[in-house]
């Protein structure tokens, strides 16, 4: 999941680099490029959240450790 993430971002990146360099006067996949990258961080933020859930070390010392 965490490769996809990635990937969805290095797709909008070479998107937005290709379209701003063509000349091209009107940005006319701004939806797609949107989505994409909304997408990527959706599926890091789900990766990240995960592996927060299911750390039990992180669990041990937020409930154990004096605050």
């Amino acid at each position: 999941m965490e490769k996809f993430g990635y990937f969805l971002l290095i797709v909008f990146y070479a998107l937005a680099i290709n379209f701003s360099l063509s000349e091209v006067e009107v940005f006319y996949p701004d939806g797609l490029l949107i989505l994409l990258f909304a997408s990527g961080l959706l599926m890091l933020f789900v990766k990240v959240l995960n592996e927060r859930i299911n750390n039990k070390e992180d669990n041990y010392y937020s409930k154990e450790i004096d605050k």
